[in-house]
């Protein structure tokens, strides 16, 4: 063990440490102790204060820490301590010796007081380790048992029952059988009696605990937790004390007096151990007992102190003592007065059982039948003389029956001890009357012990609580006690059972009215007391006496008679009376039917009364009565003239209460004979079902009616059941089944097993499927509860049935109240998940469709027709053109049952099939066979639903097309294709073997030519191609021999698929180049369908092996394609055969690229040929118009590697004739739709791709483009754009020239191109299209056609921007635009669209990842554009916005993201435009400040500079840019103010629409300044043109003509003195 494992911890405490320095400190007493050598205090071997051991002879350096560590006082230290010593004794080995001795030497010392510790895990682990150490020393520890055995065994006794445990634990590792620790108790007898009479004499409190470190609760618990064990011990030594020794200290012992005077101690563990010494004493006869002490103590003492904890044991010590010395209640008890016994005693019964079990009371039972006579009755004794029998008179009010009385009735008494409690009361009654001999006192006895009680029973009253009986003892212990009242005084009894009687009269004749508040209460009452007196007299009928027959008859005429009267006079509203006429006919059954008065008055009252009184409260009463007089009157009368005159009342809640308590009673089993009763439940049912909630009791009341007949209930339930699936009715329906399932559970169990309810759980799972979350909750909630109640019992069988078939018919078929699949796959993972595990694959074998189920669902949709386009997507290409119609008998799929959804039973079914094999593991425990049919009608159904999703409706799977039920068959598909991949790569679970007998399945049913010969052969290759991907070459020798075998069978499609799934082989080869010889000379004209067999078998090869061709000599290739070019050309062939023509020369003409021929120049002409037959482009078209454009493709790409001049030459000379033929495709294909038709989307990206590289030199090619933006095609409007989007900027110079060279010329936008911007799509429109595959097709031309619109604004001049600007002034187009952008953007969203994650001065369709992204993109980019060219317009759309809050909207978002990029272009063209202003007019000065959104522009004037700023704000162009003064010079303040309002104008209603109006604002205002200036001369006196006043010369000299400031001509004639001119002299004259 590692010296590590132990750490030195701080002690606790310092008290040991003191105690050291205190000399006075004495040794242990006993045979445990000796002489300290610290001086004379007397010290205990369980003392906290001792002499620590001595540790310096341990060799183990941890375990000194630990012992040093385990003398501490902190309890977390100890337990710490004693695991670690725990490790080291486990460590080693008995074979080395064990523990060494000097460590056991101190353990003997540490262990006694460890094992009495004040904490539970110390006490726990101390034991633990003791035995331990016991098991290492072996015999070594025999020397030291004397000193620790009874520490050891003491444990045994321990309050704490893990602490027990662990002791029992560690003996049994010592002494192995029970022989050895009997041994143990007899060997050591002495020494476990000595200390427990040291740990009484010698111990106390303060001796055990350092009341320094310990609470005073601790201390006194660990001293009563010592005391008690040792006392416990000796208790249990008593029966084994053989020797004389022994025997002598046992007495000893048991005679100490302070043994006996714990049996009072607070604490009931040292109590109990006190009681369980004395009863073991005195059942031992012990005759040295001092019975004086004993009595003293058990009874003076014990009997005053509360016995919690300890109560039984207390009651049996003193039974105990009583029986063998009843003298210790008198002779040897010297108590008197209020400690006299009976005092004690009376006040130890008064509390009861005190929390003791109901054993107690036998106890007490036992004790006062074997009290001395003196004690029981105290009347015994008369001064000192003994009364004799006759004299005894028992008192009723005895106080040791009233002690006993008020213990039972006490609040603390628990209800399980109260019938044992008064059958003790009963004893001692029966034990008390048996002294009194007179019969006065006897009856005297019976009135005031008994009576009282059989009162309360029957009657109880507020005033005799104390009498009060409770807990369900309380009927018998009433009939024991009435018994005993007969038993005691027959007179007595008379006499009380007269008074019952007439008291149970006068109750319900004085009970209260009808319209009083506690009405209800007080009937109910009352009704209760008639239940308790008619049990309590069949029960005391059963005794058979004839006095007591006759009693009972005449009371309970009386009783009938006064009932009757009372409910005639008071209209049968009192029901309590008529529940005696209920509980007498129940209770008193051989009375009432015996002939006689009782039968008369209950036959004339109900003859007579019981019809009219039917709508009264008393109704149930009178109808229970009615059901159980059948034996004694005819009833049927009464029932049927009552139910008339009920159906007649009106409604109300009396009738509706009757008719329930008549639906409930038996005679409903017999609908025949009250058929009106059953058409009222009937009709009861249909209201209900019509939202009437009070009639639901009347239709509950027949279901649980056990009388009734089964069919009533089945029928009932069935019309419910029924309603569910009514939209109207199904919410109340399933109120009905929820108070069915709440109320008669059993009655709706038999339903859902029988025929007409196999239903039920299936409409339940279809509500709970429901949109009303409600409705939904509540179904749910009810199919649990009707599972649950099918699972109880031998019914649970049929629930798992019930609910297989519900599944297997939810995929068998399909209809609007079908259950959806994920319900279904619920259903059958509930049933795996409870099922054992044996079960499972059985279970498996029904949950999962087979073979028959697979071709049912699957054969209307496989005998399809597959669509002709599809064969450009298929692995058998053309083959699809070889299906014999005829030989297909296609199924009217309109009569194909389908769900709400749409959905089939065969999408229903693989949908099913392929979550429950997701998310379970059923496939583990499927058979081979099984598996089989999983992968190969999985596979059928992959390809029919793959058709259907690449043209809807071509396999009608699902009836609506739509994107969300398309997305979720695609995902459906992709978890197919993911179960079989994972299944085929899966080797081990599925073996070659398996996918082999597969593909031969699916081969087998590929024979013949129909339509589903066709998709079983797809399935096959499809399943081919997946082997290949994973495993390479997966197929066999076995594959080709059977390709060999049915090579001249009719099966084409077998062929067909083998073919495409072949792996690389000579004989695949050979039969390629066979294929390839036979084509090569054959006519396709005589033998038209044979040549496609053999074109279409030569494609499936090639389509996978393209390299074979390069293997055929080149010689005969070109022989190939020429003939096929010449059966091509010279007739008319049919649009199949061309098109696998074109594909196979697609190939052909790879290899031989290199080879010169005119068959290049023909090939070309084919190609063009073809496309210009094709005009409506249909979908058997399709296939041609691929393979052509492949074609195509191919050639364009040969002709590009420049490795054949023939083909060069071609090329050139009929490229004008191919680029119509693309345009003329474009225009067939622009008007049909291809957003769900794949086929149709490929040839569309195969056109747009080809059209994208054509070259346009003028613009009327261009504008023939136009009408393709309108294209239903995605791909052709992006291929349109694009073509436009390159050319119109480049035409926009020719434009700019032509309006510059010609005056009149105006340029215009193309008119079908303001055509497509007409109208914006609506936004209803939009909010219905499907964003999810790509942007609708509307909305992207008009956009794109926006687009094209700003495309005319680059490179041209600003006269032609603004004649573009005026073409779209003429209409609403820009606003259109605009308010679908800001719809789009800003208002019709919660947040507005973040415009900074997108490029907004560019667009490029190719780099967008979703529609959304892309349309928003666009639309940004578009308002930046109608901002940056037309701002004069879209401002005016922004101020003419009639909501405020999208006018406030707009110019925030506008500020945040378009703003800065407008300002930022608009300043930066300033900057540029500034250096390269002509010269030939004065110059501008011009500063530009991005950050303060301003441009500064100056013209310097002498030595100033006229300036200006123009600043525009932070919503620019929306909001208006301003122009400000800076710098006036020269001109007065009109003038100058009349610049800069022009210069803002020109800026703001700049017709150019761009940047450019800013160059125009400065531009005029340059004008103004320079127009001015002009002509205008110095001044002749200050020689400046700007004077000091900024002024320019305004002063004119008539004579000399010189130009003069006012002010400086001011100046001159102040300081002259004069008016003459400064230069002529002359008088200045102004002109």
């Amino acid at each position: 063990m590692s010296k590590k494992s132990f750490k030195t911890q701080a002690s606790s405490s310092r008290a040991f440490s003191g105690a050291l320095g205190q000399p006075e400190v004495a040794s242990s007493i006993g045979n445990f102790g000796g002489t300290s050598i610290f001086g004379a205090v007397p010290s205990s071997f369980l003392s906290y204060v001792y002499e620590p051991p001595d540790l310096s002879n341990i060799s183990e350096p941890s375990v000194v820490v630990a012992l040093k560590n385990l003398q501490k006082k902190d309890s977390t230290t100890k337990s710490k301590a004693l695991k670690d010593l725990q490790g080291y004794v486990l460590s080693l080995a008995v074979e080395s010796g064990g523990v060494e001795e000097a460590i056991l030497e101190a353990w003997i010392k540490i262990y006694p007081r460890a094992s009495i510790d004040s904490s539970r895990r110390v006490r726990q682990l101390a034991h633990l380790l003791q035995g331990q150490i016991a098991v290492s020393c072996g015999k070594r520890i025999a020397k030291s048992m004397p000193q620790i055995v009874s520490s050891w065994l003491a444990g045994l006794y321990d309050n704490d029952r893990s602490v027990t445990r662990s002791t029992r634990e560690s003996l049994r590792q010592v002494f192995t059988s029970e022989e050895k620790l009997k041994s143990l108790w007899r060997v050591y007898q002495s020494s476990i009696v000595g200390y427990a009479e040291d740990a009484v004499e010698k111990e106390t409190v303060n001796t055990l605990s350092d009341e320094r470190s310990t609470s005073p609760d601790d201390a006194s618990a660990k001293y009563a937790r010592v005391v008690g064990a040792a006392i416990s011990m000796c208790a249990d030594e008593t029966p084994t004390s053989d020797q004389e020794k022994s025997r002598h200290k046992i007495d000893g012992f048991v005679g100490q007096e302070k043994v006996w005077k714990f049996a009072s101690d607070p604490d009931p563990y040292l109590r109990l151990a006190v009681y369980r010494l004395a009863t073991t004493a005195f059942t031992k006869s012990r005759g040295s007992l001092d019975l004086g002490l004993i009595s003293t103590h058990m009874l003076g003492s014990s009997l005053n102190v509360s016995q919690v904890g300890s109560a039984f044991k207390y009651a049996t010590a003193i039974a105990t003592l009583t029986i063998k010395s009843p003298d210790i209640w008198t002779k040897y008890h010297h108590g008197s007065g209020k400690k006299s016994a009976i005092r004690r005693l009376c006040q130890y019964l008064r509390r009861g059982s005190q929390g003791g079990p109901p054993e107690y009371w036998a106890q007490i039972n036992n004790l006062v039948h074997h009290l001395p006579l003196n004690i029981l009755l105290p009347e015994v004794e008369i001064g000192g003389r003994v009364k004799e029998a006759s004299e005894l008179d028992p008192s009723p009010g005895s106080p040791l029956l009233e002690a006993l009385r008020e213990g039972i009735t006490s609040k603390q008494e628990p209800i399980a001890n109260l019938g044992i409690a008064w059958n003790t009361y009963l004893d001692v009654c029966e034990l008390v009357v048996s002294f009194s001999p007179s019969q006065s006192s006897r009856d005297h006895f019976a009135q005031g012990s008994i009576v009282p009680l059989v009162r309360q029973c029957i009657s109880p009253s507020a005033d005799q609580l104390e009498w009060a009986v409770s807990g369900p003892d309380q009927p018998n212990i009433c009939v024991r006690a009435f018994r005993q009242v007969l038993n005691i005084s027959p007179e007595t009894f008379q006499e009380e059972w007269r008074h019952l009687s007439a008291k149970i009269i006068e109750d319900f004749q004085t009970s209260l009215p009808e319209k009083s508040k506690d009405y209800i209460k007080s009937q109910d009452s009352i009704s209760a007391k008639i239940a308790r007196w008619y049990d309590l007299q069949a029960a005391i009928l059963k005794d058979q006496s004839e006095i007591l027959h006759s009693l009972i008859a005449t009371t309970l005429v009386s009783e009938l008679n006064m009932c009757t009267h009372t409910l005639r006079e008071r209209s049968g509203k009192p029901y309590s009376a008529a529940a005696v006429l209920v509980h007498a006919i129940e209770s008193l059954p051989e009375l009432v039917r015996a002939p006689g008065e009782t039968q008369r008055i209950i036959t004339k009252f109900a003859q007579e009364d019981i019809p009219r009184l039917l709508l009264s409260p008393s109704a149930p009463q009178l109808i229970a009565t009615l059901s159980r007089i059948n034996e004694i009157t005819d009833v049927c009368s009464i029932y049927e003239s009552a139910i008339s005159d009920l159906r007649k009342a009106p409604e109300s809640a009396a009738k509706s209460n009757t008719l329930k308590s008549f639906i409930s009673s038996p005679f409903l089993a017999e609908p025949a004979k009250i058929e009106a009763l059953v058409i009222t439940v009937k009709e009861s049912l249909k209201m209900a079902k019509h939202g009437s909630e009070t009639h639901w009791d009347l239709v509950m009341a027949a279901v649980g009616n056990k009388a009734a007949s089964n069919e009533l209930a089945d029928e009932l339930l069935a019309d419910i059941t029924n309603g569910l699936s009514i939209k109207e009715e199904s919410s109340a329906c399933l109120e009905g089944l929820e108070l069915t399932a709440k109320r008669n559970g059993q009655a709706l169990k038999a339903f859902t097993i029988s025929t007409n309810g196999s239903t039920l759980l299936s409409k339940l799972l279809v509500l709970a499927e429901s949109p009303d979350s409600n409705m939904s909750e509540r179904a749910h909630r009810l199919t649990i509860a009707i599972e649950a109640i099918l699972s109880d019992g031998k019914d649970s069988a049929h629930a798992v049935e019930s609910m297989i078939e519900i599944i297997n018919q939810g995929i068998d078929m399909a209809g609007q109240n079908s259950l959806s699949i994920d319900a279904l796959v619920e259903q059958a993972q509930k049933l795996l998940h409870q099922a054992l595990q044996h079960d499972v694959p059985a279970l498996v074998v029904r949950l999962l469709p087979n073979s028959t189920q697979w071709t049912t669902v699957l054969k209307p949709f496989i005998t399809q027709l597959p669509n002709p386009s599809m064969s450009i997507m298929t692995t058998l290409g053309g083959a699809i053109n070889l299906i014999d119609r005829e030989m297909s008998q296609v199924a009217d799929v309109r009569s194909i049952s389908r769900d709400f959804d749409g959905c089939s039973p065969a999408l229903r079914m693989a949908w099913y099939v392929t979550k429950l094999l997701n998310t379970t593991d059923v496939f583990d425990h499927t058979t081979e066979e099984q598996r089989v049919v999983l992968i190969q009608h999985l596979a059928t159904f992959t390809q029919l639903a793959t058709h259907n999703i690449s043209v809807p409706g071509s396999v009608p799977l699902w009836e609506n097309i739509d994107l969300d039920i398309e997305n979720e068959v695609s995902r459906l598909i992709t978890d197919i294709q993911t179960l079989r991949v994972n299944w085929i790569r899966d080797n081990e679970s599925l073996s070659k073997d398996l996918i082999n007998t597969t593909q031969g399945q699916l081969l087998q049913e590929s024979r013949g030519t129909s339509a589903s010969s066709y998709h079983n052969a797809c399935a096959y290759s499809s399943i081919g191609s997946e082997l290949v991907e994973l495993h390479g070459d997966f197929g066999s020798q076995e594959d080709l021999e059977q390709l060999d075998t049915v090579w001249t069978s009719p099966d084409i499609f077998t062929k067909a698929a083998l073919l495409a799934t072949a792996f690389e082989s000579k004989l695949l080869f050979k039969l390629c180049s066979k294929l390839f010889d036979d084509l090569t000379g054959h006519n396709f004209h005589k033998k038209t369908h044979e040549g496609l067999l053999r074109l279409v078998f030569l494609n499936c090869i090639v389509d996978t092996h393209e390299d074979f061709l390069a293997r055929i000599p080149s010689q005969r290739l070109i022989f190939f394609v020429k003939h096929l070019i010449s059966q091509a050309n010279d007739g008319m062939l049919g649009i199949s055969i061309q098109t696998e023509m074109m594909k196979i020369l697609k190939v052909a003409i790879k290899p031989i690229k290199e080879i010169y021929g005119v068959f290049w120049e023909e090939l070309i002409d084919l190609v063009q040929r073809t496309w210009a037959l094709l005009d409506k482009i249909r979908d058997d078209d399709i296939p041609l118009l691929h393979a052509s454009l492949r074609l195509f493709e191919q050639l364009k790409r040969l002709r590009h590697q420049e490795s054949n001049d023939d083909l060069q030459d071609a090329w050139s000379e009929n490229q004008t004739l191919l680029d119509k033929g693309l345009l003329k495709l474009l225009l067939c294909l622009q008007d049909i739709s291809d957003e769900s038709h794949e086929p149709r989307k490929i040839v569309n990206a195969l056109l747009a791709r080809q059209l994208k590289a054509l070259t346009y030199d003028s613009t009327s090619q261009a504008r023939d483009l136009y009408p393709a933006l309108a294209s239903e095609s995605l791909a052709l409007q992006q291929s349109a754009y694009e073509i436009l989007h390159q050319n119109i900027p480049k035409n926009q110079e020719q434009v700019s020239l032509d309006k510059a060279l010609t005056k009149d010329f105006v340029a215009k936008l193309p008119e079908e191109l303001l055509s497509l911007i007409l109208a914006a799509p609506g936004l209803d429109t939009l909010a219905v299209a499907s964003f999810e595959r790509d942007m609708p097709a509307t909305l992207q031309s008009y956009l794109l056609s926006w687009k094209l619109v700003y495309d005319h604004w680059k490179n041209s001049s600003s006269r032609v921007k603004a004649d573009y600007a005026n073409c779209l002034k003429d209409g609403t187009y820009v606003q259109t635009l605009l308010d679908l952008a800001t719809n789009l953007l800003i208002n019709r969203r919660s947040k507005p669209v973040n415009a900074s994650q997108f490029d907004i001065e560019s667009y490029n369709l190719d780099t967008f990842t979703s529609p959304e992204t892309k349309t928003h993109s666009l639309l940004i980019h578009l308002y930046y554009l109608s901002l940056k060219y037309l701002p004069h317009l879209s401002k005016t759309w922004w101020r003419d916005t009639t909501s405020r809050q999208t006018v406030t909207s707009v110019e925030a978002w506008t500020e945040k993201y378009i703003s800065p990029k407008i300002i930022a272009s608009e300043l930066s063209t300033i900057s540029e435009w500034a250096p390269s202003q002509s010269t030939s007019d004065q110059p501008l000065t011009v500063k530009v400040s991005p950050s303060a959104r301003e441009i500064t522009a100056g013209i310097p004037i002498d030595e100033q500079h006229m300036q200006i700023a123009i600043r525009l704000p932070a919503s620019y162009p929306l909001a208006r840019a301003t122009v400000d003064s800076v710098h006036r010079v020269g001109v007065d303040e009109k003038k100058w103010h009349s610049w800069l309002m022009t210069t803002q104008g020109v800026i703001n209603f700049s017709s150019s629409g761009d940047e450019s109006a800013l160059i125009d604002g400065l531009l005029a205002w340059r004008r103004n300044v320079t127009a001015t200036l002009k002509g205008q001369t110095e001044c002749a006196i200050c020689y400046s043109v700007v004077g000091a006043d900024r002024q320019l010369p305004g002063k004119r000299c008539g004579t000399c003509k010189n130009m003069f400031h006012g002010s400086c001509l001011f100046r001159w004639f102040k300081s002259s003195n004069s008016s003459s001119c400064p230069l002529c002299r002359n008088a200045f004259h102004y002109s």
